[in-house]
């Protein structure tokens, strides 16, 4: 059992400061995506929590918020990596059939 804050000190938000650090990983790391997308996900649940704990008296509710949009954004391009490697993959391997024939058929 943790003992109650002393009065007049403000209750420490470590979910917020995790929040913080994870979202600055989730963008750094965005090249991994899934380690983005991990750390992306946590960074938005302990942002949430940081600013539900903040809004109840404890320090530390600016670290949550920026974690939060820093989650989001390192997440939301995670995916844009997904999708885009995705796309340059089905247009490649289509232009590469499509010289493969060309090539077979010997009409280049």
């Amino acid at each position: 059992m943790m003992p109650a804050p002393r009065e007049g000190v403000a209750a420490t938000n470590g979910l917020a400061t995790a929040s913080l650090v994870l979202g600055i990983l989730s963008v750094v790391l965005f090249f991994t995506w899934i380690v983005a997308w991990v750390l992306g996900i946590l960074a938005i649940v302990f942002g949430a929590i940081g600013i539900s704990r903040a809004n109840q008296g404890a320090s530390g509710k600016s670290s949550a918020v920026a974690g939060l949009v820093l989650g989001i954004v390192g997440l939301a391009i995670g995916v844009l990596l997904v999708v885009a490697v995705v796309n340059i993959g089905t247009h490649t391997n289509h232009t590469f059939q499509s010289v493969q024939i060309c090539v077979q058929q010997q009409n280049c």
